[in-house]
């Protein structure tokens, strides 16, 4: 298991969901808090590939499952990047105020189960390692 920062925080989450539920929509900071979240799914990305993942090289040899789910995280990472310039770049056309709520709250909900599926392959390889000796 390696050590990576936690991207997106759970405040930047908080915060774009505080921002869908505010009346009206103040699209100038959802831009923001968006462009925000993409430039650390970036910075994550690339603190992963230079890593080589969330798994050690033993990890990914002795468990090809782990390995393979380490894999999908790393696309989807690159997935939700591309997701949110999109949503982006709604936020900042002339698209009504719910079409731009859906488009971020579907970010917001990708987002979070992201994050819980970095955080169970994380405890899943800890657990393997602690097991391993039993």
């Amino acid at each position: 298991m390696r050590a990576t920062a936690d991207r997106p925080s759970a405040l930047e989450l908080d915060q774009l969901a505080d921002l869908l539920a505010a009346n009206p929509l103040d699209r100038e900071h959802l831009d923001a808090t968006l462009g925000s979240i993409e430039q650390g799914l970036q910075v994550h990305a690339a603190e992963l590939d230079r890593s080589g993942g969330l798994l050690d090289e033993s990890d990914h040899a002795a468990r090809p499952s782990l390995a393979r789910e380490d894999e999908r995280l790393r696309e989807e990472n690159a997935t939700l990047v591309h997701d949110i310039q999109l949503c982006r770049e709604s936020v900042l056309s002339t698209a009504a105020g719910e079409e731009v709520r859906r488009c971020a709250s579907a970010i917001l909900a990708a987002l979070r189960g992201h994050r819980d599926a970095e955080a169970s392959l994380v405890l899943e390889s800890v657990d393997t390692e602690v097991g391993a000796g039993d």
